[in-house]
């Protein structure tokens, strides 16, 4: 594994090079990581998986572009459902040079895994399933799925639900007839709860493609409301994301100096390519403000051209209302 101090955007891509990694198993954030900034290449990667946040083409391509022999896994899955629950394969640069061309932006979560369903779900009408390219809630249907959350009864009731759509009796029935047939109860009878087909509610929102696979596109208790439009910030988050200068954002809603509220992203550039970017431009900051310099009045100076630029990105992606009214750059997140 590379250490923490190789754990840098050139560093950890030469690490992968050196070391001839041959597969590997990330974060989104950590793959974008990998790629910002690096030239080194790394052909020996045959396998990278992701999972834990949503995953972007834009990413999948930088990491082609390095590890052309990788085929790149992207997984859905939490905590609740035991980790991964579906897959969806893209192949290698080398296989399939044009596949990423095929994809949206967001790379879709996939189908189930063995003995595993994503039902996207009506929010509206919850007894029915969501035709193609609706909108619904993502319901995960699999055997191994948590208990529940320790102690809080009231949440568990509402995210670890009975599988509405089948008549669980008939598992129940089936139970037990096959224990009549035997001489005597199995020991972990004692703690068995009996057949139980159950649904873990994601709270994330998808849609099936008409490929049968599913995508995400945001989350279902991410909505706010203001002004009297309802706005989605994992949908903000996602065209922030696609923005080739910006490694990392997140959208909040925040009080003005009127206590109205307003939505705030947070930024994160891709320093090289931002770099790259003004130069091109002709745009250098006049004032030369150090890199070490973090004032918020030093930062908005000088990412102004890309604020501005990222704001015309997200206003073609956007109604008017859901277009931040406040970009703040960031040098890095916080931790803490």
């Amino acid at each position: 594994m590379p250490s923490r101090e190789d754990i840098q955007h050139e560093k950890l891509a030469e690490w992968f090079c050196a070391n001839g990694a041959t597969v590997t198993h990330l974060t989104p954030a950590m793959g974008q990581i990998l790629v910002g900034g690096a030239s080194c290449q790394f052909p020996a990667l045959k396998n990278a998986f992701f999972v834990g946040d949503i995953l972007i083409k834009r990413d999948c391509r930088r990491m082609q572009e390095l590890a052309p022999n990788c085929r790149i896994i992207n997984m859905y899955g939490t905590t609740e459902t035991q980790r991964a629950v579906s897959y969806f394969a893209i192949p290698s640069q080398a296989q399939k040079p044009d596949y990423l061309d095929s994809l949206g932006d967001v790379i879709p979560a996939g189908r189930g895994m063995k003995d595993v369903q994503l039902l996207v779900v009506d929010r509206t009408n919850r007894d029915r399933l969501c035709d193609v390219g609706e909108s619904g809630e993502i319901y995960v249907r699999a055997g191994g799925l948590a208990e529940g959350y320790l102690a809080l009864d009231e949440v568990t009731k509402e995210k670890f639900v009975p599988n509405w759509f089948v008549d669980n009796n008939q598992w129940v029935e089936q139970d037990k007839q096959r224990v009549k047939t035997q001489e005597k109860p199995e020991p972990w009878r004692e703690f068995y709860k009996g057949p139980r087909d159950r649904l873990y509610r994601s709270g994330d929102l998808g849609r099936y493609r008409p490929d049968g696979n599913v995508e995400c596109t945001g989350r279902a208790d991410n909505q706010v409301k203001i002004r009297g439009f309802r706005i989605e910030l994992g949908e903000i988050d996602t065209h922030l994301s696609q923005h080739p200068l910006v490694r990392e954002n997140v959208t909040l809603v925040r009080r003005d100096k009127d206590e109205e509220p307003t939505l705030v992203s947070y930024i994160v550039p891709e320093m090289k390519r931002w770099q790259e970017w003004v130069k091109e431009r002709e745009r250098r900051n006049s004032l030369s403000i150090s890199s070490d310099e973090d004032s918020m009045v030093a930062r908005l100076k000088r990412f102004r051209s890309l604020r501005e630029d990222v704001r015309q990105h997200l206003k073609g992606k956007l109604p008017a209302y859901a277009v931040p009214s406040v970009l703040v750059p960031l040098y890095r997140f916080p931790l803490k």
